[in-house]
């Protein structure tokens, strides 16, 4: 007779914890029990069955068999043989012929004795002797039945719940920190956030909930991982569409996005409503809605700007808060140039030329930035190394 005070427990815990089925867990402890009673009592080729009566505790072994007739199986002779399925799972394709396995095949002539309107196909159940005196082995052999079985749901129900969430956010608790990577806890399912995919300098602390990107899956030990980030472009994208109902709705659509994780992006948005400000209906009434990604990625700076067909103006919005004197564009190399008046240069690089560098990004051209009196050219950071 199991405990079923220890049982009942750890189907509760997994229940909670990873959110299986109950009635799948009670199947999987069954399966385990089943096969444990087989190794120790019975043939291999047998098949077999345990019920555990969930009020007592108590546990009943059945052995099935399979009813066939005569023309399912194959001729036993010195000619070539037919093809054949030796396992049950694939009885049901009677195209095929099969060896007559008398531990779990009856002729239908037999199994109408023990059910008088038993069909090709159907099961026999027998009661088996119950014997709850498991030796050590046989124990062991339940308990990692009960592990490799646990392991397969949660692989199957990850698969189910994050198959088609992949460039979708996700919401997990941290769990674990090992190496500098993040193990979360996502309900169903473990995800990953390797050290690459987090945001610099970023601190974590078991017990945080956050937001992620599902990148993808991947198998680490036996266990399914979902990938995350937190550095990927569509991350930021997501969370702004998920705090903008008209990005929802495409009258906003996110153009381009610039990005260095941990400092700065830069979003560019526009709309084919006359009566909506696109920059607006992201940033939201008093800043809400932008400040609730801020919230999210506290250490990082946003700016959400007009996109434009023009360069010229595309250029300046993206150089934001910055205002331009004047453009010259070259189409040949993608370049435009830019100039400012002096007192405004430091604002158009940004530090360490992160302003500029994004706008580059953002637009696609390469932008040269000059002051307005000197035409002197400044250069970035960037591209003094």
């Amino acid at each position: 007779m199991l405990d079923l005070r220890d049982v009942k427990a750890a189907v509760r815990q997994l229940t909670m914890e990873k959110g299986f089925p109950e009635e799948k867990i009670w199947e999987i402890i069954e399966l385990a029990i089943a096969r444990a009673y087989k190794k120790e009592h019975l043939k291999k080729g047998e098949i077999i069955r345990a019920k555990i009566d969930q009020e007592t505790g108590g546990v009943k072994f059945y052995k099935v068999m399979i009813v066939v007739d005569k023309d399912m199986l194959r001729e036993e002779s010195g000619t070539e043989e037919e093809p054949y399925f030796d396992d049950e799972e694939n009885i049901s394709n009677t195209d095929k012929k099969i060896r007559f396995n008398p531990d779990k095949h009856i002729l239908i002539e037999e199994a109408k004795k023990e059910k008088k309107n038993a069909q090709v196909l159907d099961e026999i159940v027998m009661p088996l002797e119950t014997d709850d005196n498991f030796t050590r082995i046989a124990a062991q052999s339940a308990k990692q039945t009960i592990i490799q079985e646990i392991r397969e749901l949660e692989k199957t129900l990850a698969l189910d719940e994050f198959k088609d969430k992949e460039n979708e956010l996700v919401s997990g608790t941290i769990q674990r920190i090992e190496n500098n990577n993040i193990y979360i806890n996502l309900g169903k399912a473990s995800g990953l956030l390797l050290s690459k995919e987090a945001i610099p300098n970023e601190s974590f602390r078991i017990g945080d909930r956050k937001k992620f990107l599902a990148l993808g899956m991947r198998e680490s030990a036996g266990t399914l991982m979902i990938l995350l980030s937190r550095t990927h472009p569509t991350f930021v994208e997501k969370l702004l569409e998920m705090e903008v109902p008209e990005i929802q709705e495409k009258v906003v659509e996110i153009m381009a996005i610039a990005r260095e994780p941990g400092f700065r992006t830069k979003i560019a948005v526009k709309t084919n409503n006359n009566e909506v400000d696109p920059v607006g209906a992201c940033i939201g009434p008093k800043g809400v809605r932008i400040n609730a990604l801020n919230d999210e990625i506290p250490a990082e700076k946003i700016d959400v700007v007009e996109y434009s067909e023009e360069p010229a103006r595309f250029v300046g919005n993206a150089l934001s808060p910055v205002s331009i004197e004047e453009t010259e564009i070259i189409p040949e190399s993608r370049e435009i140039k830019v100039y400012v008046e002096p007192n405004l240069l430091s604002a158009a690089i940004g530090k360490n030329g992160q302003n500029v560098r994004l706008a580059s990004k953002l637009t696609g051209w390469n932008i040269k930035i000059y002051s307005s009196l000197t035409a002197t050219e400044i250069k970035t950071e960037e591209e003094r190394e």
